[in-house]
């Protein structure tokens, strides 16, 4: 049966079951969640003019202040990026990209976890990590101490700009740490391990994935958050969490899920929305359950 909101042989009831089985199927899956895989992550070995690398992709739920929805870290050589939901959009976005500046296998476990440094450089949220003048403090291998700024990546190295003194090129090969808002150390437990004979490097597989920071003492953030949408047509409107819970809601107050389409793409204001709703509920009311059309608007 082909089903029409302008159709007043469709009962208001249906609706209500539409929504109701809608929010049912997403607790169903909070509480009974499918089977995880395990992903692989490849570790190729350093040459003499360039350090390890990783290649594969794994799940991520927060770095440092940032809370990332539905997100993943993916490797591909030396770069290294993290891509996530941003509020009120579906699709993943890169919120953060930066550069694998060392990889290694921690040999003191049982399979051999994998660790590194990234430093990130760009993304839609890098400006939520720390302010653009934050320092980086890179520390050599022969001990020096260098403060100022990485300004860009040169294929196997920084374009550093000390406090004092001239531009610099510093190599992956040199660095030993970063200090810095924008650098982070990541781990990989590692459930097993294979020797691919094909190239001679190594096949983990894993399941998470943790990040720590390197500036302040190693601090993790325990108030972090999703960061504000700034992307085009995300703002001013209503997030998917505020859209999902008047649906609950709705439950409760005879909201026809058809309300939901022209809630989401309302180019107002939250406030704007509940008005929607109140006047929705008040047509209701007046016409005794007959479903409102989906190009519903206010009056």
């Amino acid at each position: 049966m082909k089903l029409n909101p302008n159709d007043k042989k469709v009962p208001l009831s249906f609706w209500r079951g539409l929504a109701l089985s809608l929010s049912t199927t997403s607790v169903i899956t909070s509480f009974f969640p499918l089977t995880v895989l395990a992903n692989s992550i490849i570790y190729s070995a350093p040459s003499d003019t360039q350090n390890a690398s990783f290649n594969g992709e794994m799940p991520i739920k927060q770095i440092g202040p940032l809370l990332l929805p539905r997100a993943v870290v993916q490797f591909s050589g030396m770069d290294v990026n993290v891509l996530a939901v941003p509020d009120w959009l579906f699709d993943r976005n890169t919120v953060l990209a930066g550069t694998l500046v060392n990889a290694q296998i921690d040999m003191s476990s049982k399979t051999g976890d994998l660790r590194g440094l990234v430093y990130f450089s760009d993304g839609l949220w890098l400006g939520n990590l720390a302010s653009v003048n934050a320092p980086d403090v890179i520390s050599i291998n022969s001990g020096e101490m260098l403060r100022g700024r990485i300004r860009e990546r040169l294929n196997n190295g920084f374009a550093f700009k000390p406090d004092t003194g001239a531009m610099r090129k510093i190599l992956f090969t040199e660095i030993k740490n970063i200090n810095s808002p924008r650098a982070y150390i990541f781990t990989i437990p590692s459930d097993s391990t294979k020797v691919l004979p094909e190239n001679s490097s190594v096949k983990f597989d894993a399941n998470t994935i943790s990040f720590a920071p390197t500036f302040g003492h190693g601090f993790i953030s325990r108030s972090a958050r999703i960061p504000k949408s700034t992307l085009a047509g995300t703002e001013p409107g209503i997030s998917k969490n505020q859209l999902a819970a008047m649906i609950g809601v709705n439950v409760v107050t005879e909201l026809a899920p058809a309300i939901a389409i022209p809630l989401a793409l309302n180019p107002g204001t939250n406030a704007q929305a509940q008005r929607e709703l109140s006047y929705y509920n008040q047509v209701q009311t007046r016409l005794q359950g007959i479903p409102v059309p989906i190009n519903f608007t206010s009056h």
